[in-house]
C-alpha cells in the first residue's frame, strides 16, 4: 500500500531543518518524492523497491537521476575551485584583498 510508511518513523529533515515524515518526502516535490528521498529513507526501509513499485517509470528515473547529477556538478565545481588556486599560487597571487591598513599611510590616512 501507498501510505504503508508514512508515519513509521519522523526523522529531521536535512532540508527543512525540522522533523518530517515519510508521506511528506514522498510528495514534497509537487507530488513526487523529495530530491533526497533515497539517502534519507535508505537506512529505515528499503525506499528504492518501496518507490519503484509505486512510480511510474519516468517519475523514478528522473528521481535516481538527481544525485549523481548534483554529485558530479559537485565535484566539477571543486575540480575548477582547486585549479583556480593552484593558478593563483603559481602566479604568486594568493588572493587575499587588500585592506586598507595594507596600503601605504595605512588606514587612518585618505
Amino acid at each position: 500500500m501507498l501510505n504503508d510508511h508514512d508515519r513509521d518513523v519522523i526523522p529531521r529533515c536535512r532540508r527543512l531543518g525540522h522533523e518530517v515524515d515519510f508521506e511528506y518526502c514522498r510528495q514534497e516535490t509537487a507530488g513526487k518524492p523529495c530530491r533526497l528521498v533515497f539517502d534519507c529513507w535508505w537506512e529505515r526501509f528499503d525506499v528504492r523497491s518501496f518507490l519503484g513499485a509505486h512510480l511510474p517509470e519516468a517519475d523514478m528515473a528522473q528521481l535516481e537521476g538527481c544525485g549523481s547529477v548534483q554529485a558530479s556538478q559537485k565535484v566539477l565545481t571543486l575540480l575548477e575551485l582547486i585549479q583556480e588556486a593552484k593558478d593563483r599560487v603559481a602566479s604568486g597571487d594568493n588572493g587575499s584583498p587588500i585592506l586598507p591598513e595594507d596600503k601605504p599611510g595605512g588606514a587612518d590616512q585618505p
